[in-house]
């Protein structure tokens, strides 16, 4: 669950294209379109569990390529509705050039080669301001290596989707050890894409317990750190939604940015994942989300 693997740029609209600049693109998604998971270890959600049931997450996006290959060929991140006309999901998926006009959601499409859920095309894009790529202070030039900051954005789509659940957003971060569940269409094997959705089971961490495993800036203030047990997020779940239940019940906590490869290694090798922190951008969300 992660930066989704495609050799074909022109299929690839999450972070093969994100803006740093033209030629830190390039690099960056070149990079992460090479590193897939290991041969053995921990794989992606991958290592979690197949949604059986449509009805547990039909609030599922999926940002796809318009065109005429089959939806799971087009898939690139991953988000959630959280209204009828927006969609939550990481910036870096939607800081693309040709973007709206390339783009369309699927919503609640639990297995991508069958049933390709409501379709509706993308209206406009709004950023978090302070979104940023930072780069790595052992290796500058590699974009590949950056984390990010505020990495998180909603998508206003062209048309509403009616009748489906929206997932709420959360007001309060999960406290450290608390469980949550990604969900998500990544890598589940080496070059094996995520066909089913699939959940994986996290604890959450302090900021500070999870820092040591990158050597890329980790903005305490806008990230939130988990770690899964036998689940890790991998490519093509980028934007995805990291939830948790609170009070009866489930809220998107955490808006997947970031893993391991920023330290070199594969996707989906043992190691903390890295989220947007969905209660530190709340009020900036509600007033995008109405």
């Amino acid at each position: 669950m992660n930066h989704r693997n495609d050799t074909n740029s022109a299929q690839e609209p999450g972070r093969r294209r994100v803006r740093r600049t033209a030629a830190a693109v390039a690099t960056l998604l070149a990079t992460a379109a090479a590193t897939v998971l290991p041969t053995t270890g921990a794989q992606a959600v991958a290592g979690g569990e197949k949604v059986h049931s449509d009805r547990e997450a039909p609030w599922m996006a999926t940002l796809a390529v318009k065109g005429d290959e089959p939806l799971l060929q087009r898939a690139s991140c991953g988000g959630a509705l959280i209204a009828p006309t927006k969609v939550l999901t990481a910036a870096h998926c939607v800081t693309v050039d040709d973007l709206p006009r390339s783009g369309e959601y699927h919503i609640g499409a639990r297995v991508l080669s069958g049933d390709p859920g409501r379709v509706a095309g993308i209206a406009g894009v709004d950023v978090h301001p302070r979104y940023r790529l930072l780069p790595s202070p052992q290796d500058p030039d590699n974009p590949a290596a950056s984390s990010a900051a505020y990495d998180i954005a909603v998508v206003t789509l062209d048309r509403p989707v009616r009748g489906v659940p929206t997932l709420p957003v959360a007001r309060a971060a999960p406290s450290s050890g608390a469980t949550a569940t990604l969900y998500g269409h990544g890598l589940t094997g080496p070059s094996t894409r995520g066909d089913v959705l699939r959940r994986g089971t996290y604890r959450t961490r302090p900021d500070a317990s999870c820092a040591p495993a990158t050597p890329a800036p980790v903005d305490g203030p806008s990230v939130l750190c988990g770690r899964g047990a036998h689940a890790v997020a991998c490519t093509g779940d980028s934007g995805s939604p990291l939830v948790a239940r609170r009070h009866g019940r489930r809220a998107v906590v955490g808006v997947f940015s970031f893993g391991i490869e920023t330290a070199g290694k594969p996707c989906g090798s043992p190691g903390p994942n890295f989220f947007t922190d969905v209660a530190a951008v709340h009020a900036w969300l509600t007033t995008r989300a109405s």
